[in-house]
């Protein structure tokens, strides 16, 4: 894929999540996908329900969230992605009581593609900084 194909394709997954399209989402999903958020209890996900049932569940986690894209690195069938992540968090995450709080963090994705659509999906948190920003007394 080009980049501009992997922009395309990413941007329309991000796009999705955004919109909270569960089924937008699964299409730029291959079916026989990986789904590795990392450190994830549930562990890298292949069955589409589990990889639903992860994303429904981030949907009611995150509120009035964007997703900046800060640097991004190609190869031939692979994505790099590192972006800047804000919003609201309205229900636990890392276990940890979101409160409504507003927090920023980075986010690394390593996407690999297969017949021009996300095979595997790695997902990388700054889970300090979302501890320390959801574990500090409230302002």
């Amino acid at each position: 894929m080009t980049p501009e194909e992997f922009d395309a394709l990413f941007d329309r997954h991000g796009a999705a999540e955004a919109a909270k399209d569960i089924d937008a989402v699964m299409a730029t999903l291959a079916d026989d996908v990986e789904h590795d958020v990392v450190g994830d209890p549930d562990g890298v996900l292949t069955d589409a329900d589990a990889i639903k049932k992860r994303y429904l569940a981030l949907f009611d986690t995150f509120a009035d969230e964007t997703l900046t894209p800060l640097r991004r690195y190609y190869g031939a069938d692979f994505l790099v992605d590192e972006s800047l992540f804000e919003g609201k968090i309205v229900n636990d995450f890392l276990g940890l009581p979101g409160q409504g709080r507003h927090i920023t963090f980075r986010l690394l994705h390593i996407l690999e593609t297969r017949d021009g659509l996300i095979g595997r999906e790695n997902v990388w948190l700054d889970a300090a900084a979302i501890v320390a920003q959801l574990s500090s007394p409230a302002t």
